[in-house]
């Protein structure tokens, strides 16, 4: 009968040690990579914090580009609108009624209005005392005071009319002031503002129904492709524009919009002032409304760089502004050109430079990380 050994005391079993593991071994992690890890996070932190700082710094400190400016130097001066002008006059005395509106423009041979030996039907008034009546009763009164004859004409009057057509185009003006005669087709008037005073010319118009005489002023054709602005300059401003061909104008009636005026007459006074006329063919809103007009004319372009006026600051009796050069803030001395409403126009700044707006809220040297 077999007996059980006794397990030796000093013995001891481990366990797994015989058989194969059916469990694989997790691999043991790398401190190289928890180390880009923390690295890559750590520069992507850096990252937004410099946006998020340079945006707050930015709107703390107020900064603005530099920008590209071009500001035109000019002075004023008074002086007559004139064109070539075309006066229509009425072919035979009666009542006239137009058959065109004011401004508008018309061809050769239009048909500007009929001149009407009595008022037209519907124009008549019920007073005895009207022109066309009582020129008709006095052809009555003559028949019977006079030989009576077999011609009973006189009570049963013909209205004759006669139409009066466009001699040339044109832009219909029924306003009449006394320059008519001056402009391109005869001479240029040269007033100063004095002279143009005494003359005050009194624009007259007629309107549809009025009686009107043989060759009373009907309307005017204007050729409104080109119009002229003479002026007389003192010595000082005439100078700037003596030797130029053409120049930059800008009327008070249109000041935004620009207008470039060709030289057609350039002669100088006795007393050293100087008789000027532009001819303009950009026609301008309002521009038949006005005899009498002043103008800014450019005689200089500066260009260079726009800065706001609340930049500029004083140091050591240097005009400067203060500039964010390499993440510092920087003096930069300045020459100012001119000024606007809002701006200087400066040299000696680099397009683009990013200029302090505020410079009372920051000190020469200090680091802005952005």
């Amino acid at each position: 009968m077999n007996q059980k050994k006794p397990k030796p005391e000093h013995l001891k079993v481990i366990e797994g040690m015989g058989k194969a593991s059916k469990r694989t071994a997790e691999p043991r992690k790398k401190p190289v990579y928890f180390l880009l890890l923390f690295l890559a996070l750590f520069l992507l932190a850096q990252i937004l914090f410099g946006w998020v700082w340079g945006n707050v710094n930015q709107d703390a400190i107020n900064t603005v580009l530099a920008g590209e400016g071009f500001v035109d130097v000019s002075f004023s001066a008074a002086g007559v609108i004139t064109y070539s002008e075309k006066v229509v006059l009425a072919p035979r005395s009666g009542f006239v009624y137009y058959q065109v509106a004011e401004g508008e423009r018309v061809p050769v041979g239009k048909e500007l209005a009929r001149i009407t030996e009595f008022p037209l039907e519907e124009e008549i008034k019920e007073e005895n005392e009207e022109p066309g009546f009582t020129e008709y009763f006095q052809r009555i009164k003559d028949w019977f005071l006079g030989e009576k004859n077999e011609d009973f004409s006189c009570f049963f009057p013909a209205n004759e009319e006669v139409k009066v057509v466009a001699p040339l185009p044109g832009l219909v003006d029924f306003g009449m002031d006394g320059f008519e005669k001056f402009g391109p087709d005869s001479y240029f008037p040269y007033l100063t503002p004095e002279e143009f005073e005494e003359k005050a010319p009194d624009e007259q118009i007629l309107c549809s129904g009025e009686k009107v005489l043989r060759s009373t002023p009907l309307l005017k054709l204007i050729n409104n492709y080109y119009w002229y602005f003479s002026t007389v300059l003192p010595l000082e401003h005439g100078r700037l524009v003596a030797e130029s061909l053409q120049d930059k104008l800008f009327f008070s009636f249109a000041p935004d919009i620009p207008v470039w005026g060709r030289k057609v007459e350039s002669r100088e006074r006795d007393d050293g002032r100087l008789e000027i006329t532009w001819c303009i063919d950009r026609e301008l809103p309002g521009l038949y409304d006005h005899r009498w007009d002043s103008a800014e004319i450019v005689y200089k372009n500066l260009e260079g760089v726009l800065i706001p006026k609340s930049a500029l600051l004083e140091i050591d009796d240097k005009k400067g502004v203060y500039i964010i050069e390499k993440g510092l803030v920087t003096f930069r001395e300045i020459v100012i050109l001119t000024e606007r409403e809002n701006d200087f126009l400066v040299k000696n700044l680099e397009l683009y430079e990013r200029v302090i707006t505020r410079p009372d809220s920051v000190k020469e040297g200090q680091r802005f990380y952005w």
